[in-house]
C-alpha cells in the first residue's frame, strides 16, 4: 500500500484501537519515518527498540531476591512508564526467535512479566520482508496473528 494509506491506517490504530500494527517494507522505505510522523503529529513520544540488538535477557533481567529466596524480573529502563506514545518494536523479524517470543505476551496482553504498557501506548513493529536478503528470520505464527499487517511500497511521490 501507498505510505500514505499506511500512515492513515496507522494514525487510526494508534489513536481509537488497541491493535498492533506490523510494517513491512523493503529496507529504507520509511516504515520507521511514518511511525515518528504519526507520534509527532498525534503530539506523542516514540521509543524505538531495535530487536534485531537485543538478546533474550535485555528484556526481562532476572535478579535473585536473598530475603525470599526467589527470582525477581526486571524490565529494562527503556521500557514505557508513563505519557503516552508508540512503542516501535522495530527489525522484529530480525531478531532472534528468543527475542521474537518475548514480545508474544507484549503484543497480545501490553505486558511483560511484571511490566505493563501503561494506558496512552501503542504497540508497531516494523520489519524487512524475507525476499528482500536483508537479515530477518520468518515470524512465528502466534507472533504474526496478534498483528495487524500493512505492507508499505515504495513512492517516490510520498
Amino acid at each position: 500500500m501507498e505510505i500514505n494509506k499506511a500512515k492513515k491506517i496507522l494514525t487510526e490504530c494508534v489513536t481509537k484501537d488497541d491493535l498492533p500494527v506490523m510494517l513491512w517494507g523493503v529496507p529504507g522505505v520509511g516504515k520507521s519515518s511514518i511511525v515518528k510522523q504519526v507520534a509527532a503529529s498525534l503530539d506523542m513520544d516514540v521509543t524505538d527498540v531495535r530487536l534485531s540488538l537485543l538478546a533474550p535477557t535485555d528484556f526481562l533481567l532476572p535478579f535473585p531476591n536473598k530475603e525470599d529466596k526467589s527470582i525477581e524480573l526486571y524490565y529494562p529502563k527503556f521500557f514505557p512508564k508513563g505519557g503516552r506514545g508508540i512503542f516501535l518494536l522495530d527489525e522484529i523479524n530480525g531478531a532472534s526467535t528468543m527475542v521474537q517470543g518475548q514480545a508474544y505476551q507484549l503484543v497480545l496482553d501490553r505486558k511483560l512479566g511484571t511490566y505493563k504498557l501503561p494506558d496512552g501506548w501503542a504497540i508497531v513493529a516494523a520489519g524487512n520482508r524475507m525476499m528482500d536478503r536483508g537479515v530477518t528470520y520468518k515470524m512465528p505464527a502466534p507472533l504474526s496473528n496478534r498483528l495487524l499487517h500493512l505492507e508499505i511500497e515504495p513512492d517516490l511521490n510520498a
